[in-house]
């Protein structure tokens, strides 16, 4: 299915979104005066309306992305147009697809399946973006974190604000598109003729443009909500990957 622009075509002209593109701007200006900055991105829609608005903003910014051996493919486009504007750095996963499925087992199963006690397991990405910018020398780190995503995001955003450093170690963290929605996100996408990911468009078992969420085909947070059977539909060969290590998943599709 294709997205119905027309609405955000609407919103793109309405002053409360400008007056939050503008707030975004500031907030970019702000952080940027702290020092050295980078902006981390997954290639999702938040990420890409961010990583251009930062280039528009204060040019040329060095965009990261942390690879994970199970994204979902269909974001090539992207990164070939963002690489036309500014550097790209891709960080590699540090686990192989086969160590982070014997980590899932290990752990006890795919995420819907551990029980509450299960779910703290050890981080396996941690916050290797931060690590990376340290060791290359930036001391600023942009990212597309918005409050409406969930309540825990709302509260890191009310309790910290835009801009932070954090007290363990110093480190500079901004979310520009903090109080932006999603309405503000495509509208964005919308004026700019951004490029984003195919998953988008999949519109189907109740899922819209609005509601996906840029996860690899191992996240399944919603599997009770028709994610493994939209998994099936629109990416067979990752949904034959994910039944073939967990069988049980083929009553959820």
């Amino acid at each position: 299915m294709s997205i119905n622009w027309r609405q955000y075509d609407v919103w793109s002209r309405l002053k409360v979104h400008h007056r939050r593109v503008e707030k975004a701007r500031d907030c970019i200006r702000r952080a940027v005066a702290h020092g050295r900055t980078f902006v981390s991105t997954s290639w999702g829609k938040d990420s890409v309306a961010l990583c251009d608005l930062v280039l528009d903003t204060v040019g040329p910014t060095t965009l990261v992305h942390m690879a994970s051996p199970y994204e979902l493919p269909g974001y090539e486009h992207i990164v070939e147009h963002f690489g036309a504007r500014t550097d790209v750095v891709t960080l590699p996963p540090t686990k192989s697809l086969e160590q982070y499925i014997a980590w899932l087992h290990e752990l006890g199963g795919l995420g819907y399946q551990r029980t509450k006690s299960r779910q703290a397991g050890p981080r396996l990405k941690g916050d290797r973006a931060a690590t990376w910018g340290r060791d290359e020398g930036y001391e600023v780190q942009l990212l597309g974190l918005r409050a409406d995503e969930s309540v825990t995001r709302k509260g890191l955003l009310l309790g910290r604000g835009q801009i932070y450093r954090r007290r363990t170690d110093g480190w500079w963290c901004a979310h520009p598109l903090g109080w932006w929605t999603v309405d503000d996100v495509w509208a964005w996408t919308r004026a700019r003729g951004l490029p984003y990911h195919r998953l988008y468009e999949c519109e189907t078992h109740g899922m819209t443009h609005r509601t996906l969420r840029n996860s690899g085909w191992l996240t399944t947070i919603d599997a009770g909500e028709g994610r493994i059977a939209w998994l099936r539909r629109h990416w067979p060969d990752q949904y034959r990957q994910l039944a073939a290590e967990w069988p049980e998943v083929r009553h959820l599709a």
